[in-house]
């Protein structure tokens, strides 16, 4: 069973993309074009590596990462920071993006109100919003505001502890 992370106003993004953007912004920060291996991602951001590679499956497939095999391989990105938006990584693990069960086209609503609700509009247009949202902020922008954040270079590997 997956943990939800709660936001206010009972909005709530399970681990799978929590973790998924998690993982890909500690992937590009890293030496560009230095294979990262999952146990490293793992230790850094104390997330299972039996969890990370089940991700990285479905980032793999969605062609936002590649694999290097081999002594020294690991993962890289599929394309530049500046061309993956969050959108697509919340996409490709299958994180919902939807506010509410009377605007989720993709399975059966559990809202026994759809047909008459009076709010269904205001959800759609906020999830909408938020999908917008998502969509047009980049792994390269979440990158450079955490490398600001805090002060490491991506000239150099990061480790758990700075000394």
């Amino acid at each position: 069973m997956e943990t939800l992370i709660e936001f206010p106003a009972s909005m709530k993004i399970s681990t799978k993309g929590h973790y998924a953007v998690q993982a890909l912004v500690d992937l590009a920060v890293q030496p560009t074009g230095s294979p990262v291996s999952l146990a490293s991602i793992s230790a850094r951001q104390d997330i299972s590596l039996n969890y990370l590679e089940q991700l990285f499956l479905k980032l793999r497939k969605a062609e936002l990462v590649k694999s290097v095999r081999g002594p020294g391989g690991g993962y890289l990105l599929g394309k530049e920071p500046s061309q993956i938006s969050i959108g697509e990584i919340f996409e490709a693990v299958d994180e919902n993006i939807i506010l509410s069960d009377c605007v989720d086209d993709s399975a059966q609503s559990s809202c026994s109100k759809t047909q008459n609700c009076l709010t269904q509009l205001l959800w759609s247009r906020i999830t909408s919003s938020l999908k917008k949202t998502l969509y047009s902020i980049s792994l390269a922008e979440v990158s450079s505001e955490t490398l600001n954040a805090t002060g490491v270079s991506n000239d150099k590997p990061s480790f758990i502890y700075q000394l």
